[in-house]
């Protein structure tokens, strides 16, 4: 019987007073978010595009932010086009992430650089207290933590503004294993992660529940080789998937294996291309 079934259901058991117990553990069961059977991907349109190695969904903006592993930072607008663009002092981008009414972006190096949405910079370039290389894909959350994924680490994690370790995913003790860890997205209505593992890898999106679990594992090899950033709008059940092979950025419907009905963010519910 499904979860959300024994959430209708008001059974009495009438031994050993053990009614209590039942309620109140089905009444936990009722606020976990439900894991479904896997990630479901159905292929929309496919553009050409060159190197998207980090993607980031912006929906002040209604767009989707674009690095290629060189220094100009774009964004593409409701339609694909591209509606700003400019550049980074760093040496290069590898990932960006909005950062509240900014961007936040990392060179892979170690170094990181906050901008306006007009790409003015905001202070000095800095690290973090940790010092972090190779940092493939990033998420700035509300709270001042950062999810970023490393790639020859095989690493996800969520660490504090100040470096204290929230939680980590080793890919490499995974079974199947997660080898080279790229661009990463959250569901802001589940707080599900996804992670897409490229072609020294599996060339798959892993997805996680928001405790770590790992729920399912989406092969790409069909739609394009060497997966490296992904991008959600939740709202709208849109995946964009950036491929480095053949410059290659795929736009899906996506359905998840983890699901829930309690947004704990604002909406993102704009028209995308």
């Amino acid at each position: 019987m499904a979860r959300r079934d024994y959430c209708r259901q008001s059974v009495v058991l009438h031994f050993c007073g053990m009614a209590f117990f039942y309620r109140l553990i089905v009444s936990l069961l009722c606020v976990i978010p439900t894991l479904g059977s896997a990630l479901e991907l159905t292929l929309r349109d496919a553009v050409q595009m060159h190197r998207p190695s980090s993607l980031h969904f912006d929906a002040s903006l209604c767009g989707l932010w674009i690095v290629n592993e060189g220094r100009e930072i774009a964004l593409l607008g409701p339609t694909g086009d591209i509606t700003r663009r400019f550049e980074t002092d760093l040496f290069t981008a590898k990932a960006i992430s909005t950062d509240g009414d900014n961007l936040l972006i990392s060179d892979g190096f170690g170094g990181f650089q906050r901008l306006t949405k007009d790409g003015d910079p905001i202070g000095d370039k800095f690290r973090l207290k940790t010092p972090t290389w190779d940092v493939e894909g990033l998420i700035a959350r509300p709270d001042g933590s950062l999810i970023m994924t490393q790639d020859d680490d095989a690493r996800v994690w969520a660490e504090t503004r100040t470096g204290d370790l929230i939680w980590e995913i080793r890919g490499f003790e995974m079974s199947p294993p997660m080898v080279e860890p790229q661009g990463i997205a959250r569901d802001r209505r589940t707080g599900a992660l996804y992670v897409v593992d490229d072609n020294e890898g599996s060339n798959s999106i892993f997805e996680f529940a928001p405790d770590g679990t790992l729920v399912s594992i989406v092969p790409l090899s069909a739609y394009g080789r060497d997966a490296e950033g992904i991008a959600i709008q939740a709202d709208t059940g849109t995946m964009w998937v950036g491929f480095d092979g053949g410059s290659l950025l795929a736009v899906f419907d996506y359905l998840p294996g983890v699901r829930t009905t309690a947004p704990d963010e604002s909406g993102d519910a704009c028209l995308m291309f």
